[in-house]
């Protein structure tokens, strides 16, 4: 397989559609005068940077742009270790993604004549902003330029009037490749965009949901079979698969004659409402709001393929000992496959942040398919990751709109190649094959309408959680959703009427 750039890979992202048909592009015009860059290199790094020919990615901001050293305040969330090293590097120290975020800064305000001032809000990935965002805005408060905010609960203030349209700005080039193009066309609304997603957002890549799996003991419990890797490359790995490997490994180590959190399994999947049914919903490719070629919304999670889902979940889940399911969450769902009690686990691709001490080798896959009738791999990410708005309380939008493109710009071209290249495919994966397996996972992610705009839907993602919470739930999971299918459109129903409102 041929390395490819991420840009090439989010271009594969499978849509689930946009909201309505685009209009005009706005009431200004991007300014198109072709520039070169004033990247920085990354010094003190553990090691070189493997860019695939991203420096050499122009932006379309003018050569000659300054700012007039204007301070530009940024709301952002940094209350946990993903959203904390999003932006921040106060200066270098030698570690490969921090030190390129310090550079992106400092590169970005030399070639602006701006002045970044971070303003972190104790919130993690999980949580919003909402709260100071709605404040500032409604006060008619002159707090921030810009801000990144939780994906799906940030469709809840879109509607408030909250953010500028940003396709009305000049700078802003959302056809380059740092901009996620699946997301503007799926949040724009007759050709109005209030908000970005792209790789300024180092959470969209981090938040990858994929499968980890302890390495030393598959090779021993299956030195016969096919390495995990090669069933993936011949599009074998579906859930079916995991399934048949995860029965035979079920132990009664300490002897009581009962399944517990003592003795040894194939999977690992929290016994509470769970990202990990964010995982295998993404992996499956359920779609959970679907739009139609007329227009019209319809409801995807209690459909014919919703069902085999549903069925596959229960036996992996609930039959033959095949998972082990305790209470553990975030970095504690890989505590039994470091210890070598089970052998599969799913979570971010942040993963890799709790794996540094692990003793067993470890690879990472992508999450299996439904079946192999699924055409191609594909992947979820986490709702929770950052995009970004300018407040309608701005005053100079266009240069806050400047300052967006030349950091995706120099994020693109110096950040995402530390964190992806160096970082995930060097420095943590552990054989030459995840690096590969790491192009396929990022190259399927997709955006679920349903899932990006659930706050707004009454979280339909909330109800997978919970029918993959316990077997009396998976057994009634058609019914269980088929009860929010009404709302779940209506919902839909309501976002066009409230985007209609703000025109």
């Amino acid at each position: 397989m041929n390395k490819r750039t991420i840009s090439m890979m989010l271009a594969l992202l499978t849509a689930a559609g946009v909201l309505s048909a685009c209009g005009d592009a706005g009431t200004g015009e991007t300014k198109q005068t072709n520039a070169s860059t004033t990247t920085a290199a990354v010094t003190d790094a553990e090691e070189v940077v493997e860019d695939n020919g991203r420096s050499g990615v122009n932006d379309t901001l003018p050569t000659d742009l300054d700012l007039g050293g204007q301070t530009v305040r940024f709301m952002v969330r940094a209350g946990d270790l993903d959203t904390s090293s999003e932006f921040i590097a106060e200066a270098t120290n030698g570690e490969i993604v921090n030190d390129a975020t310090f550079a992106r800064n400092q590169a970005v305000e030399e070639r602006l004549n701006v002045k970044i001032e971070y303003l972190p809000v104790n919130t993690d990935r999980h949580s919003d902003i909402n709260g100071d965002i709605r404040k500032s805005v409604t006060a008619g408060s002159d707090d921030f330029e810009l801000c990144a905010n939780h994906a799906a609960k940030n469709t809840q203030i879109i509607t408030e009037g909250m953010y500028l349209d940003l396709k009305s700005l000049d700078y802003l080039d959302f056809s380059q490749p740092w901009w996620n193009q699946t997301y503007m066309e799926m949040t724009d609304f007759n050709g109005c965009s209030y908000t970005a997603f792209g790789e300024l957002s180092q959470t969209m890549i981090s938040g990858t949901f994929s499968m980890f799996f302890n390495k030393t003991m598959f090779r021993e419990f299956y030195p016969d079979e096919p390495s995990l890797y090669e069933t993936v490359n011949a599009g074998q790995w579906t859930i079916e698969k995991l399934i048949s490997y995860c029965t035979p490994l079920y132990r009664d180590l300490n002897g009581n004659g009962q399944a517990d959190e003592e003795d040894r399994y194939g999977h690992f999947f929290t016994n509470t409402k769970t990202l990990g049914a964010d995982s295998f919903t993404g992996g499956a490719n359920i779609n959970l709001v679907v739009r139609q070629d007329d227009g019209s919304y319809a409801f995807g999670g209690a459909n014919e393929r919703a069902s085999k889902f549903y069925s596959l979940m229960d036996k992996l889940l609930f039959e033959d000992n095949n998972t082990c399911r305790t209470p553990d969450n975030n970095e504690d769902v890989f505590n039994t496959m470091k210890n070598g009690q089970t052998m599969f686990t799913t979570w971010m691709l942040t993963g890799v942040n709790y794996l540094r001490d692990m003793e067993d080798d470890y690879g990472i896959i992508p999450m299996p398919k439904l079946d192999e009738a699924q055409e191609s791999y594909t992947a979820y990410c986490h709702n929770g990751s950052s995009v970004f708005g300018i407040p309608t309380t701005e005053n100079e939008p266009d240069k806050i709109a400047a300052f967006m493109e030349a950091m995706a710009a120099e994020t693109y071209r110096v950040v995402t190649p530390a964190y992806f290249e160096t970082a995930l495919k060097g420095k943590y994966s552990r054989d030459s094959e995840t690096s590969q397996m790491l192009d396929i996972i990022v190259s399927g992610v997709y955006l679920d309408i349903g899932y990006i705009y659930g706050s707004s839907l009454g979280a339909p993602i909330d109800k997978m959680r919970q029918v993959l919470s316990s077997s009396t739930q998976c057994e009634k999971a058609i019914s269980t959703m088929t009860k929010i299918e009404k709302s779940v459109i209506s919902g839909m129903e309501k976002i066009i009427e409230k985007y209609e409102a703000l025109e």
